[in-house]
């Protein structure tokens, strides 16, 4: 059994706008049997959510054209990408966590890049496909 079987969720949306992150995350995630999409900034991501239909984000914050904040936003208010209930993991350098406390309301989880490894992607995905959805 992979490990997506195993997480739950299976398609996966890589928002990232460093081409090395962005390529290492998804090699590594591919290889433990997900499905992943890739943006490199809010524009791409904003179309790559309603095209791909993921069921798990990882949201760079800091990005090229719009922010992760204001995708977000509009993941989260926009019925017609279809992410009002997929999980959505918020990626940073920033070592501060205020800005995951503005908007808390909106995101499954957050890290710092510099701080998780690979196994640890894996690991917040397992943790989130355990968390029954909320009606």
């Amino acid at each position: 059994m992979s490990a997506s079987d195993e997480a739950g969720l299976r398609r996966i949306l890589l928002v990232e706008d460093d081409l090395l992150i962005r390529e290492m995350y998804q090699l590594y995630l591919e290889d433990k049997g997900f499905e992943i999409g890739t943006a490199s900034d809010g524009e791409e991501a904003l179309t790559a959510a309603r095209d791909f239909k993921p069921e798990l984000i990882f949201l760079d914050i800091m990005m090229p054209v719009r922010n992760g904040l204001e995708v977000l936003q509009i993941l989260r208010t926009d019925p017609s990408y279809g992410c009002q209930k997929c999980k959505i993991v918020l990626l940073t350098n920033l070592g501060d966590n205020t800005v995951a406390e503005r908007v808390k309301d909106l995101i499954d989880g957050y890290a710092i890049k510099a701080e998780i490894t690979l196994a640890d992607l894996v690991g917040i995905i397992k943790s989130l496909g355990e968390t029954p959805a909320t009606a």
